[in-house]
Formats: structure tokens, C-alpha cells, sequence
């Protein structure tokens, strides 16, 4: 299977993510104090988009089973020190529904898009996975 192309998946998040129109923004834990990231950034893929990528995937997992086979790299000078480079698995349409609804439900959290929230929802779809695993296993 031949890889999405990933800068029409960035070039689309950075579309939804402007039509929202929320400021988009990055708690400091350690001081408490919001940055506001363009929606440009947030969706470059040496920047956050592999966090929503990540999160967009734990939910397409959760609802079959299987992810988009993500190319994630340690890359010490992007924004989080990792960088998505390849989607390799499903489809344009698939990852950007799910792009969309993590996207979403971070709208609906705050006044603003805080994108520590999108390692919550990672956290909660692999522990929703987690739960259901040993059922699933003790059934085949």
C-alpha cells in the first residue's frame, strides 16, 4: 500500500483548524501559562500534527482494530523532538474523519484548542482498548 500524502493531510488540518476558529494553544505545566500555536504549526508535521495523528489513530484503532501504520521519527529539533513522515495505512478520507473528530472534541473541551488535551484522548482509546483485549482474546 502506497503511503498517504501527507502534506494534503497537513494542508487539510491547517483548513480545519482555521474554520474553527478557536485559539489554538500549548499549557506550560510548568508555569501554567497558554502559547498560542498558528494553525499552520499545529498541523506541520515536524510540529504537532504526529500528536493529532497519534490521537486521530488510538481512535481508528479502537473502532477496528487497526491503525495507519504511522512513520514516526525522534527528530531533536521539531517541536515535541518527534516528526510524523509517513501515513502508510488507510486512507486519506478515513484519516481525516478521525482527524476531524479528535479535532472536534478538542473544540468542545475550552474556550481555546489545547493540544495537551489530544494525549489525554490518546490515553483513554488505548485504556478503552486495553479493557476490552482479554475479552476479545478469551473469545477466539
Amino acid at each position: 500500500m502506497s503511503a498517504i500524502d501527507l502534506a494534503a493531510i497537513s494542508a487539510a488540518q491547517t483548513r480545519l483548524l482555521a474554520k474553527i476558529g478557536k485559539p489554538i494553544e500549548l499549557l506550560d505545566p510548568g508555569t501554567g501559562k497558554r502559547v498560542v500555536v498558528p494553525p499552520a504549526d499545529a498541523a506541520h508535521p515536524e510540529a504537532y500534527l504526529p500528536v493529532f495523528l497519534i490521537s486521530a489513530e488510538a481512535l481508528w484503532l479502537e473502532l477496528t482494530g487497526t491503525g495507519f501504520a504511522l512513520d514516526v521519527s525522534r527528530t531533536p529539533d521539531s517541536a515535541l523532538g518527534y516528526a510524523v513522515r509517513k501515513v502508510r495505512a488507510g486512507s486519506f478520507t478515513v484519516v481525516m474523519l478521525c482527524l476531524i473528530d479528535v479535532t472536534m472534541r478538542l473544540a468542545e473541551m475550552d474556550d481555546a484548542l489545547v493540544l495537551n488535551h489530544l494525549i489525554d484522548f490518546w490515553g483513554e482509546a488505548h485504556g478503552r482498548i486495553a479493557d476490552v483485549a482479554p475479552t476479545l482474546q478469551g473469545a477466539t
